[in-house]
């Protein structure tokens, strides 16, 4: 059902030498999108809803708008539980299936602001509501919105984003939503990525409606959870992984869900000793052999059949008439602009203007030969003129971790970009400009 795709940066490596190259991982699936009809995987969600005082008017009003929207999108099969927070937790819908829409939308909308953030404490009670019925029939996950600093309870954020990797582990995941200004990017990001989630903020509520109902589209979509990639080299071959996944605890890396239409991809540097290249021109070599192991969507644990990645070899004068692989350096340059991006985020939480700048001149060089990347930094340079430490911080922390993670369309046009087109894809599968505003 996942099929494993290896792409080297050019179809061949130098007899003779060391080699260093980039290779292109992609797992995707032959599987169609299934119609209204098909069974889809049954939810099992915990909205986790920050009503700490900053939260009070339009914020947490809006915040009401997006949990009456997953309210809306959920079927009778599926199973909800609504949990608030500020110096105190309470549960105030225990997880039941989704029957009666109106009495849950009607909850909702009695919550009302309070005072301090007890973050983790709210995320613990909502992540327990889920692995109560956590199980591989259904899929599993909390939904954490946040406007603020984790500032009562257990605020150390290393602790914190731990349970979230534990939690992940048993099949409980988590995704973030961050909202405005003030809320700690490092703390929901890193909770997000451990928690294999996924991450979002708004600069303001409204603009959170859009990651709201792209994280629905996701989760309607998915046709392989839990992946986990194995990478086993040849002796005398060694790799790095590029996107800095994290592993579990048998070293696998833990890879993003896969949906309907989407591949997801990860870029290794291998290195080749030079005595296992001395073998005969117009030899192969066979380099490494991968597997992933994952959930189906009728909850069975599957593994894949290894894939053998192999190479042939060159001598320098027909090694350099070669050509590069398109798709493999342009997956080379986001993964670059997503470093620097992280970079800028780290200069901003610094208030080094001047580190920014230099970043932003990279990024612009780099933006050259991607039009959605060239566009997106543009986007990114008007907050950089802004001056305004906090929304340019989140805004290069959420474009980073978007680049580094993110599910990709195998026929994306690479030369062209435009909102428009966009739109005809699937919301998980759109290249946006801007993280935190609601998309046009």
């Amino acid at each position: 059902m996942i099929n494993i795709e290896f792409t080297p940066e050019k179809d061949g490596i130098v007899a003779g030498e060391e080699n260093t190259f980039e290779v292109l991982l992609r797992a995707s699936s032959d599987l169609m999108r299934p119609t209204v009809s098909d069974k889809k995987l049954p939810l099992n969600l915990a909205l986790v809803l920050d009503r700490s005082g900053s939260m009070q008017g339009r914020p947490l009003e809006e915040a009401k708008k997006c949990a009456a929207m997953l309210v809306d999108r959920m079927g009778e099969d599926d199973m909800l539980s609504v949990t608030t927070y500020d110096s105190r937790v309470d549960v105030i819908i225990p997880t039941t299936k989704v029957v009666d829409k109106s009495r849950l939308k009607d909850r909702i909308n009695q919550i009302q602001p309070g005072g301090m953030t007890a973050l983790y404490d709210g995320w613990s009670i909502g992540a327990e509501q889920v692995a109560e019925f956590a199980d591989n029939n259904s899929l599993s996950r909390v939904l954490l919105l946040s406007d603020g600093q984790a500032n009562s309870g257990l605020t150390d954020e290393e602790t914190i984003t731990s349970h979230c990797g534990t939690m992940a582990e048993n099949g409980v995941t988590t995704s973030t939503y961050g909202l405005g200004p003030r809320f700690n990017e490092n703390l929901m990001s890193a909770m997000a990525t451990a928690g294999q989630g996924q991450s979002h903020y708004g600069q303001t509520a409204d603009d959170l409606m859009d990651p709201f109902s792209e994280e629905f589209d996701l989760m309607e979509a998915i046709i392989a959870r839990r992946m986990r990639l194995q990478v086993l080299p040849e002796v005398g071959v060694s790799f790095e992984l590029l996107n800095h996944y994290p592993t579990d605890r048998e070293g696998r890396f833990i890879l993003p869900d896969l949906a309907y239409g989407a591949d997801v991809w990860a870029l290794l540097k291998i290195k080749v000793a030079k005595s296992l290249c001395e073998a005969a021109r117009g030899s192969s070599l066979r380099l490494l052999t991968s597997t992933i192991d994952f959930i189906d969507p009728d909850g069975n644990e599957v593994r894949t059949a290894p894939s053998v990645m192999t190479i042939e070899l060159h001598s320098p004068d027909a090694y350099a008439e070669l050509t590069m692989d398109d798709t493999v350096r342009q997956r080379s340059i986001e993964l670059r602009a997503a470093m620097l991006q992280q970079q800028a985020h780290v200069a901003a939480r610094d208030g080094d203007w001047v580190r920014i700048d230099q970043i932003m001149e990279e990024l612009e060089q780099l933006g050259k030969g991607n039009a959605w990347l060239k566009a997106s930094i543009q986007r990114l340079r008007t907050y950089s003129q802004t001056r305004r430490r906090d929304d340019f911080a989140k805004e290069a922390r959420y474009k980073s971790d978007r680049m580094r993670r993110r599910s990709v369309s195998r026929y994306e046009n690479m030369d062209s970009y435009s909102e428009a087109s966009e739109s005809a894809q699937p919301s998980y599968l759109r290249r946006k400009l801007e993280q935190g505003k609601k998309q046009k």
